[in-house]
Formats: C-alpha cells, sequence, structure tokens
C-alpha cells in the first residue's frame, strides 16, 4: 500500500504543469483559501464509511450533509454545518440529526506572489443531536492549515491540529494531512491525499483516498471520493455538490 501511494503521488509530480482551485475538494485536508467577502458558498454531501472486519463492522452515512459558509471580510470566513446521520454496528442501531458545527476561518498569511496561504480553522460542536448520535458534549477541533501553488495546476496542502470532540475522549487527538491538486483541464482536477490521527497521543491511524471533481460552471461543482485505511480496517465514498453565490475577484 505505501509503494503504491507513492508511485501513485510520482506519476502525478512528474505530470504536473499547474495548479487546481477546487470550490470545495472532497478531501479530509481543509482548504487555506478563504471565501472572499459577499460570497456565500454551501456544500451538500453524501458520505459512507465501514470500519472493522465484516464480523464487527461499524457503518456510518452521513446524508444529507450540509455546510454553509459565508465571507465575512477582513479575510474571515463563517461557516455551520450538519449532517442527518445514521450509525449501526452488531449490537445497536441509530439514526437522528448530528451535532451542530460552527466555526471560522480567519487567512493568516498569503505570499506576494499569491502562491503560498496560511490559514487558521476552528470549529466548535454544540450537543445539539439526537440521541444516540450526539457526544452529549461541547467539542473542538482547530488546523493549521498551509497551501501552496507549486505551478500553474499542481499544488499541495497540509493541515496540522488537534481535536476534542468524541464522548469517549479524554486527551483528544493530534490530526494531519497532506494533499496534492492536479489540474486536468479548465473544468476538472484531481487529488490525492494522506491523513491521519494520533488518537488519546497514544494510537496511530493512517489512512488514504483520492478523488475528483468537475465544475459544471465556475460556481457549480460535483465531487467523488473514496479511500481506505493504511494501517486499520476502513474504506469511505463520498459524493458532493457545491454551489457559490456572488462573484470573486480576479
Amino acid at each position: 500500500m505505501r509503494l503504491t501511494i507513492f508511485i501513485v503521488f510520482l506519476f502525478i509530480s512528474v505530470m504536473a504543469q499547474g495548479q487546481m482551485r477546487f470550490l470545495n475538494r472532497p478531501s479530509k485536508t481543509e482548504s487555506a483559501i478563504v471565501v472572499e467577502k459577499g460570497i456565500f458558498q454551501m456544500e451538500s454531501t453524501y458520505e459512507t464509511e465501514l470500519i472493522g472486519e465484516s464480523d464487527e463492522r461499524e457503518k456510518e452515512t452521513l446524508f444529507p450533509g450540509i455546510m454553509l459558509r459565508y465571507g465575512l471580510g477582513w479575510g474571515i470566513e463563517l461557516r455551520i454545518a450538519n449532517q442527518y446521520e445514521t450509525y449501526s454496528d452488531k449490537f445497536v442501531s441509530n439514526r437522528g440529526f448530528s451535532d451542530i458545527d460552527v466555526g471560522a476561518k480567519i487567512k493568516l498569511f498569503k505570499g506576494n506572489d499569491e502562491e503560498t496561504e496560511v490559514a487558521l480553522i476552528s470549529h466548535f460542536f454544540l450537543p445539539t443531536g439526537s440521541n444516540g448520535i450526539s457526544n452529549e458534549r461541547v467539542g473542538n477541533e482547530s488546523l493549521v492549515l498551509v497551501w501552496h501553488g507549486l505551478t500553474e495546476k499542481l499544488g499541495i496542502e497540509y493541515n496540522i491540529g488537534y481535536s476534542n470532540f468524541e464522548i469517549d475522549s479524554e486527551k483528544g487527538n493530534l490530526i494531519y494531512s497532506f494533499v496534492t491538486d492536479y489540474e486536468i483541464n479548465d473544468k476538472s482536477g484531481i487529488f490525492i491525499e494522506t491523513y491521519g490521527e494520533l488518537l488519546e497521543f497514544e494510537e496511530f491511524e493512517a489512512s488514504f483516498d483520492l478523488g475528483i471533481a468537475y465544475q459544471f460552471t465556475d460556481n457549480f461543482e460535483f465531487e467523488l471520493a473514496a479511500g481506505t485505511g493504511i494501517n486499520h480496517k476502513m474504506l469511505f465514498a463520498l459524493i458532493g455538490l457545491s454551489w457559490r453565490i456572488g462573484e470573486q475577484d480576479d
């Protein structure tokens, strides 16, 4: 698996001659690019995830998942998200709305050449969800986001941060991700990514995914992604749509 990831990453890097700016790249890595002032963006997803061996498998489905983003100005983006969640394992089956996620992204740095951007994002999870779905406490996830445009078609991005919102979490988790984006043409792009967590600062889990996005217009995009665990049993798939209202500056 590690050799396969390296070969695919190398293949994309060798081909690369530019960089893609997704409306909403369907990856675990949060983009450092902040929605501009007056821009409203809505993202809707269907996501399903299978965790564990077949005889003890957990299944989680999020549909519909909705995120609303608004560019406040001054390098600040506000966001709110929620989803309807279905969870099942060999013992229980629950469904209902998850905890509301409210947060903000703040631009910290943008290079004069516009080829490097750094931002900070922080989410708070409020215990508003349904019984059996809610984490029943206030939680937080905060990340530093870094983006580099390497060429006109190729970009890389990485996140590092801390999360503590799960119902049974005590110390919280150190989280990271690294992704590379490649523009196929002016309508579509692909990405490949590795990401993971140091759970409770004790157990390391690493995963891998890839995906594609297609822009029907400058303001409407379709996204598709799938991934698997590297050192743990996990599979997931995601389908998404993103709409943007308002005109961005060139």
